[in-house]
């Protein structure tokens, strides 16, 4: 096991769309969105998400999230292959998306921008500040992918429902950004929530053979 914390984590990338859950069946875009994380928007495991009075609609994201190695002077334009030799391993994030309105998101599709500004979104730790040293092929098919809030699981799916493998989607991401050792790549998560964080206590995002992360949740006065 690797370890990973807060100082050590580079440029934090997040995708989305990458798995045929999240998006509209008829729809097949050529690659996932693609954005990075603030590092004011980061919080470790066990911290509290914590949700302003006037943010709703709160739904977990949980994603597998891939940690680049030490790839020299940077991995840039990478073949698929050489994407393949840069994954360090594995971790765990918590997308957390406020998907109702709140200041500064008054049109629906400036969700993927400014729904995750807050600091407490997305949450992302590894968890017990670790990562799974895996290949990259590991969780290409078969991983089950869940969340569960306060004992109730709200989202479920699996890998097998990306459609690009791990390789590719960080081969893409180098066409984009050149990266470094400890850089994160979350990879987007099956979607399809069926509960909120509004008044959660707790919420624990799982990857198969990677691990689990677990956020207490605050709603503030």
């Amino acid at each position: 096991m690797g370890e990973l914390d807060l100082d050590t984590i580079g440029t934090f990338v997040a995708l989305g769309g990458s798995f045929s859950t999240h998006r509209r069946m008829d729809s097949q875009p050529e690659w996932p969105i693609l954005w990075t994380v603030p590092k004011q928007a980061i919080i470790p495991e066990g911290e509290p998400i914590q949700l302003p009075p006037y943010v709703e609609d709160v739904v977990p994201g949980p994603e597998p999230a891939v940690v680049i190695d030490d790839v020299g002077e940077g991995l840039f334009r990478a073949s698929v292959e050489e994407a393949a030799d840069a994954v360090k391993g594995f971790t765990v994030s918590n997308d957390v998306t406020a998907k109702g309105k709140f200041p500064a998101y008054p049109y629906p599709d400036q969700e993927g921008s400014l729904g995750r500004g807050y600091k407490i979104f997305p949450t992302f730790s590894p968890t017990l500040s670790r990562y799974e040293p895996l290949a990259a092929d590991a969780i290409d098919t078969d991983t089950t992918v869940e969340a569960v809030i306060d004992g109730e699981t709200v989202v479920s799916g699996s890998t097998d429902t990306m459609d690009w493998t791990v390789a590719e989607l960080v081969a893409h991401v180098s066409k984009i950004l050149r990266l470094q050792e400890n850089d994160v790549i979350s990879l987007g998560d099956p979607s399809q929530p069926t509960g909120y964080l509004d008044d959660a206590s707790e919420v624990i995002c799982r990857v198969e053979n990677v691990g689990e992360l677990t956020n207490p949740v605050q709603r503030l006065d």
